[in-house]
């Protein structure tokens, strides 16, 4: 299996994607910057011409599952710039060694729509397993609530 800035670039492809900061915690709590922090991903998401399936915002790492839709389009592209303008926004000098993020970050290959889906799945459960939320559709910052109906996120998904 392909872990690790291993580029798979060619259209269509599907990748789970997560970004950990560099020192575990609670970072990402506070509603204004949950928001902040999931519209400067729909910014790079729509910039990189990359479909999302489903997506996770935890206290200190995000879950996202994209698909490239032209040669060209590339995860770590919206990776680099996502990192580079949330760290800007949320002033690093405040977190442990400057620095928000782990250099290193996953991206593995899924091969289909059904490992797809489970990743999904896996998403939307993330924060039950945290103890965040009771029911998957009470946790905001995922699409949970997309997939539910319920209302449309931040970040534009697309339904498996």
């Amino acid at each position: 299996m392909l872990r690790r800035h291993q580029t798979i670039a060619f259209a269509n492809s599907i990748h789970f994607v997560t970004l950990v900061t560099r020192e575990r915690g609670q970072w990402f709590v506070a509603q204004e910057l949950c928001r902040e922090i999931l519209a400067t991903f729909e910014r790079c998401r729509a910039r990189e011409n990359l479909e999302c399936f489903g997506y996770v915002l935890m206290p200190d790492h995000l879950h996202a599952l994209l698909r490239q839709n032209d040669e060209g389009s590339y995860t770590a592209k919206l990776v680099q710039d996502f990192k580079k303008f949330t760290s800007r926004y949320l002033k690093p000098n405040s977190y442990p060694d400057g620095t928000l993020w782990r250099t290193r970050y996953d991206d593995v290959p899924i091969p289909g729509p059904k490992a797809a889906t489970t990743r999904v799945e896996y998403m939307h459960a993330k924060p039950i397993r945290r103890e965040l939320v009771a029911l998957v559709e009470d946790y905001s910052w995922s699409s949970a609530r997309d997939y539910a109906g319920l209302e449309k996120g931040i970040v534009t998904v697309t339904r498996i």
